[in-house]
């Protein structure tokens, strides 16, 4: 009898140490310090890109908005994964469509720069992938008489906005598709209010890119 039972308690005994052997080596896994992503770490990364704007140059009766095209560049210091300070330079340029008027004026080239920095947050950190959102203040240098120089006529005369270097801002979104742990592609979309004259221009802006990383983030 005895020679019967000591099988079942081998087999018993085997049981109970693979079952303690998986859980210890399950918990040794699972408090196991999370590692840093070789894509995060580093301190710094530099961005550019095409960018676009939506905006409406007047509060005129038939100002219509028009579509800019330009550049974006922007350098992020990192001081942890989550959180860095965002230095932001952009470039739009575009067409004004001039109302009727008896200057004769129908078009006018504009241009806008926009110097924003605050804050960038990397919420989403992922192997191929990071995701997060920024909030940037700053000035709006806008220039729209280009089309009147000759025509002895100012801009606001014809419901446009003069030039003017006004308030400027930016809130949005980001995302970046890592392909390798210094290069990245970039897409942001952003908010991006100004306020000539007396009124406030609530612009869309989005831009797509490259960026690079480097220094080390301790």
């Amino acid at each position: 009898m005895i020679l019967r039972i000591r099988p079942v308690f081998a087999a018993l005994a085997l049981f109970a140490f693979s079952f303690v052997s998986t859980t210890l080596r399950a918990q040794v896994q699972a408090t196991a310090p999370v590692t840093t992503l070789p894509q995060y770490q580093q301190r710094f990364d530099v961005y550019g890109g095409y960018s676009y704007s939506h905006f409406n140059p007047g509060t005129g009766r038939g100002v219509p908005a028009i579509n800019l095209n330009g550049w974006n560049g922007d350098l992020n210091a990192w001081f942890k994964q989550l959180f860095g300070l965002e230095f932001s330079i952009r470039g739009y340029y575009g067409t004004i469509i001039v109302p009727p008027n008896a200057y004769n004026v129908t078009t006018s080239n504009m241009s806008e720069h926009l110097y924003l920095v605050g804050p960038n947050f990397r919420l989403i950190r992922k192997e191929n992938y990071a995701a997060g959102f920024h909030v940037l203040i700053g000035a709006a240098d806008g220039n729209f008489d280009q089309g009147f120089k000759n025509s002895g006529a100012q801009p606001f005369q014809v419901g446009i906005y003069n030039n003017k270097v006004a308030f400027g801002a930016a809130a949005g979104a980001w995302a970046d598709y890592n392909l390798n742990q210094k290069w990245s592609v970039r897409f942001t979309a952003d908010w991006q209010p100004t306020h000539y004259g007396f009124s406030t221009q609530n612009e869309f802006a989005g831009t797509a890119g490259v960026v690079y990383k480097f220094g080390y983030l301790k």
